[in-house]
């Protein structure tokens, strides 16, 4: 062997190859593999990274053993030869050395990233937990705030419960009729001193126009007091009158007076049942446009009113007026009226309809004066003294007659051309004994409704009341002048160009003292004796123009 080859196997540092250097070991012929033979599987296989620990230690460790070997088959070269079995065996134990590591290197940067990643959770979870607990900490806040605020609204939570509502109506009114003018015939009178007996002068004259400006102004409230009552008030213009809350216009722009319109409670003591004490709405159904009954009256005491399924009714009483006085001799009756109705609606013909019966009676109302401003409005009276007196001077006059009213109602509603329909009528008679002229009746027919925007409606109707036919305190106010005896037709038109504001025309033409004069009466003697009476079949003309306003 050369120096050069035996330097080399000595000298494990050497670098320089001894691929294919042949030597003599005995009987045999051995080449010995260059280190760099022995790395070439896990040179080709193996990229080295730099920061990776455990990969570099183990490849140390590696080379350090093979190194070991080479040295250990060089000092034995004289030996014998490595075999290539041998060779291949440590190329394969190398190969499966460096798939462990690269598997191992693959794990551990897998784990890096899963620690990557579990950190950025641990990170975005301990953010969330700041953040909630910032928010709990507002929200306590928040909480103490409004358990503060809410223990200062406690004492004005009854405002929630109230609701208010009202309405103006301003009107331009025209009013043309007859009257009877003159003065009726006398007797002579045997002095001292002698008068002359006078003729008769009496006779149905034309009155003057009348013009005049109104407005009605109402506001009122609702309170909600349990689930199952409310209360309710209103105010209302006017002059007292119950039957209108209307204010002309008029003494040098003086205060209008402002009333108590409704006063009342109302208990929702069962499903569709109702009991109403106080001041109040009329209880009972009425068809729509009939003048039976005015819409102003509230009347006083309480009611019963029933309303559920095809059923409905009510019962009521009410205290008219109190008569009291210490001195016995006196009237000291209460005029009360106590009614009830009873009614069914049913659908029919695409639209509703509704029927109904009412019955209510006067009582304490013959020989009595339960009046507004004592004014009969048409029921036939008397004169009588209420005072227990007989003298002339003080007497007033008192129904001559008691009120048992029968009433008949109904209404038959449908649609027309997307409008609604109706036709409805109205016909009551007095049953109390001795009366004569004791029959009402009312016919008339709507169509559209005006109440949203741009809509309208109109209707007309035909009614005839005699005298006695109804108590006449309560029935409406505007047709004939509010008086009984009196029989005519009433047109009527309205438009609402925006919702809760209507335009109402209403024409009445009218016939007063449709069955008894309006004045008569008999002269005893003298030239003019004899029976005399006028003012009979006179005409009464009113227009009304109107406009609405809700709120």
């Amino acid at each position: 062997m050369s120096e050069h080859g035996s330097s080399c196997r000595r000298n494990t540092d050497c670098n320089v190859p001894v691929t294919d250097v042949a030597y003599n070991g005995g009987n045999r012929t051995r080449k010995h593999v260059s280190v760099a033979s022995r790395f070439g599987v896990l040179s080709s296989s193996y990229h080295y990274r730099e920061g990776i620990t455990v990969r570099n230690t183990l490849l140390a460790a590696a080379v350090a053993a093979t190194l070991a070997m080479a040295a250990t088959d060089a000092s034995a070269a004289t030996g014998g030869a490595a075999t290539k079995s041998e060779i291949q065996a440590v190329q394969a134990q190398m190969q499966a050395l460096a798939d462990r590591l690269n598997k191992l290197e693959a794990a551990n940067s897998s784990l890096q990233t899963e620690n990557q990643q579990l950190k950025a959770t641990v990170e975005q979870r301990d953010a969330e937990m700041d953040y909630l607990k910032e928010q709990t900490k507002e929200q306590r806040q928040e909480s103490a705030q409004a358990a503060a605020d809410l223990g200062k609204l406690k004492g004005a939570d009854w405002a929630s419960r109230i609701k208010f509502k009202g309405d103006f109506r301003a009107r331009e009114e025209y009013i043309a009729k007859e009257y009877v003018a003159g003065k009726a015939p006398t007797a002579p009178v045997v002095g001292p001193p002698p008068v002359a007996a006078t003729p008769n002068t009496l006779s149905v004259d034309d009155a003057a126009d009348q013009w005049r400006t109104r407005f009605r102004f109402r506001v009122g409230a609702e309170a909600q007091v349990t689930d199952h009552a409310k209360v309710v008030f209103r105010l209302d213009s006017g002059d007292g009158d119950p039957r209108s809350s209307n204010q002309t216009y008029t003494n040098v722009s003086s205060e209008k007076g402002i009333f108590v319109g409704q006063a009342y409670a109302d208990w929702n003591f069962m499903d569709g049942a109702d009991l109403i004490l106080g001041k109040q709405p009329l209880p009972f159904w009425r068809p729509a446009y009939s003048y039976f009954w005015d819409g102003d009256v509230n009347p006083e005491a309480f009611a019963v009113t029933y309303n559920r399924g095809m059923f409905f009714g009510s019962g009521y009483a009410w205290l008219v007026q109190e008569n009291q006085n210490n001195n016995s001799s006196f009237v000291n009756v209460d005029p009360t009226i106590f009614g009830g109705q009873a009614g069914l609606k049913f659908a029919l013909l695409g639209g509703e309809t509704k029927v109904a019966a009412q019955y209510y009676t006067l009582t304490n109302g013959k020989g009595n004066a339960p009046f507004y401003n004592g004014n009969a409005f048409g029921n036939t009276t008397y004169r009588r003294n209420l005072n227990g007196t007989t003298t002339s001077a003080t007497a007033s006059n008192v129904l001559l007659y008691d009120y048992e009213v029968l009433e008949l109602s109904g209404e038959m509603g449908m649609t027309v051309a997307s409008l609604p329909l109706s036709f409805w009528g109205d016909w009551s008679r007095n049953m109390a004994s001795d009366v004569e002229y004791d029959t009402a009746w009312a016919l008339g027919a709507s169509l559209g409704k005006a109440g949203n925007y741009r809509t309208w409606e109109a209707s007309v109707m035909y009614e005839s009341m005699d005298k006695d036919a109804m108590f006449a305190q309560f029935i409406d106010s505007d047709f004939a002048g509010g008086v009984t005896d009196a029989d005519g037709w009433a047109f009527k038109a309205g438009y609402a160009p925006v919702k809760n504001v209507v335009v109402n025309a209403t024409y009445f033409l009218n016939t007063i003292n449709k069955d008894v004069y309006a004045v008569s009466g008999n002269v005893a003697s003298g030239p003019y004796a004899g029976p005399y009476a006028e003012g009979r079949g006179m005409n009464y003309d009113r227009f009304q123009l109107d406009v609405n306003y809700k709120f």
